[in-house]
């Protein structure tokens, strides 16, 4: 149906529609053994309306047969209950958006998964079959993600969105009498991972925790590999969300242009850059590039059309996306890259005289937006005299997140994606309080 007709019929300001289409296939291995391939289709559409300067929303999946008038009736008793807002949705512009090609039929990436996770399996029980007396547990799972999402709104905007997503886990598990070991790692990409590459990952890290040592109670420099160190910069992520910003919730909220972090640390989002690369957000505004730190100076906060409406200093930044069909859109960053150091993570190691390798905490580095954090480690191994001595136990780390990294020692060389949209390097840190019993 006509937007500009609905429009007018229910005398709104503004009216868009979003369709959403995901295919999700999905290979998976447990404790050593094919369990499972399957796939699963999701389709649907939500409206989001104007009407007297109140917002409203409605969203409806495949499986209800519900016509977009009934959604429309939906949003509108919605937004009797919202604030009033003062935006307009985007109108129609040059926003040509390319579609990524896709030539792989899925059922041979299928057949192809299932090999490798296969040959996976038998590598690293070839690798370890000589280090214990029990063989470990590997889980393994596969997924390919197709997304295909559409927007159109009454002001003659119109475009798609297409993508393929490859996401990858791994993990190993072994139970021994006094110890426990398990060791994972992920990976997410527009194409097929190395998965080699991880299951080397995956053997080092074990191989490693097979020896123990003992970490001193007091401070000393913290190494957090790459999949660790996305746990820290997602809480400056938050920090720099303009709805954050506007609450004053954001410990940086009145520090544009102020030195925040380390020299250290430049930050941006490259809407052209990795497999979320787009340049259209979930409201029809141009995905905007970002410089968000330059060296350790606040820049940039990121907006969306509401967060940017509640301050006089800039428009949306083109950063307002949708985390799931059933929900608004709200402020979110496209990616955010670390500019990377000089060296390798072996040659951050070889210049450590006393420290500490983190990369996996209990339950994350989950803080709160002031930064303070106090984690049990799950994975973490002492480093002496430019060598990893053995692996951890009953060691903990606490500090402020922001304090640390104004203390950035040292970047690696070699960023990558952890199941997230932070492409990180491996950081070696100081102002973090190391406990161990």
């Amino acid at each position: 149906m006509n937007l500009k007709l609905l429009q007018n019929k229910y005398n709104l300001s503004d009216l868009e529609l979003f369709t959403q289409n995901i295919s999700d296939y999905k290979i998976s291995f447990v404790a050593n053994k094919l369990k499972q391939a399957e796939s699963v289709h999701t389709t649907g559409q939500a409206i989001r309306l104007v009407q007297n300067k109140k917002i409203g929303f409605a969203a409806n999946y495949g499986l209800n047969n519900i016509s977009l008038e009934e959604m429309l009736t939906q949003a509108l008793e919605v937004s009797r209950f919202s604030p009033e807002i003062n935006i307009k949705f985007p109108a129609s512009k040059e926003k040509k958006e390319a579609k990524k090609q896709i030539s792989t039929e899925i059922e041979e990436i299928i057949s192809s998964c299932k090999t490798k996770g296969e040959l996976i399996i038998e590598t690293i029980l070839n690798n370890t079959i000589t280090m214990g007396n029990c063989s470990p547990l590997i889980d393994i799972s596969f997924d390919i993600t197709d997304i295909l999402e559409g927007l159109e709104n009454s002001n003659d905007l119109s475009y798609s969105h297409s993508n393929k997503i490859y996401s990858f886990s791994m993990n190993i598990r072994e139970t021994l009498e006094n110890d426990f070991i398990e060791i994972f790692t992920a990976a997410v990409d527009d194409s097929l991972p190395n998965y080699s590459f991880y299951a080397d990952e995956l053997l080092w890290f074990y191989k490693l925790s097979k020896k123990h040592a003992k970490v001193k109670t007091g401070t000393c420099p913290v190494l957090f590999t790459s999949k660790a160190s996305k746990e820290l910069l997602s809480i400056v992520e938050v920090a720099l969300n303009g709805k954050q910003v506007n609450q004053k919730s954001s410990p940086w909220h009145n520090k544009l242009g102020e030195k925040v972090l380390s020299k250290s640390i430049t930050l941006k989002q490259e809407p052209s850059f990795g497999y979320m690369a787009r340049s259209i957000d979930d409201e029809g505004n141009i995905v905007q590039p970002l410089t968000l730190l330059n060296k350790g100076v606040l820049e940039n906060f990121y907006y969306d059309l509401l967060s940017a409406n509640k301050t006089t200093q800039c428009n949306s930044t083109g950063n307002g996306f949708k985390p799931s069909l059933a929900t608004q859109p709200e402020p979110s960053l496209l990616n955010m890259t670390v500019e990377s150091g000089k060296k390798t993570l072996n040659e951050i190691i070889k210049n450590i005289k006393y420290g500490l390798l983190v990369d996996q905490t209990m339950g994350g580095l989950s803080a709160n937006i002031s930064g303070d954090i106090s984690v049990n480690v799950d994975l973490g191994f002492l480093i002496e005299n430019g060598e990893i001595i053995g692996r951890v136990k009953d060691t903990m780390i606490s500090g402020n997140i922001y304090n640390a990294l104004n203390n950035v020692i040292e970047l690696s060389n070699t960023p990558r994606w952890y199941w997230s949209n932070i492409y990180s390097s491996d950081m070696l840190l100081d102002g973090f309080m190391i406990t161990s019993k």
